[in-house]
């Protein structure tokens, strides 16, 4: 005769609590790709110098001919 289980057959374990490193990976890299874009922004030349001078105008701003309509 087969014996009679008297509890379940299968039970829910509950799961492992994440390490460290896989619960704070995704803050460590933002900061991480934070800091090597601040750098690399620092260091780059591509950009040209900041220059004070007024933009040309195309025409004068007070005509001394009269339009005609």
């Amino acid at each position: 005769m087969a014996r009679h289980q008297t509890g379940p057959v299968l039970t829910l374990q509950p799961a492992p609590q994440p390490g460290w490193w896989q619960t704070n990976r995704h803050k460590v890299l933002a900061v991480l790709a934070l800091i090597i874009g601040f750098l690399l922004g620092q260091n780059s030349t591509d950009a040209p110098a900041a220059t004070n001078t007024p933009p040309a105008h195309t025409a004068p701003a007070d005509s001394a001919t009269p339009s005609t309509p």
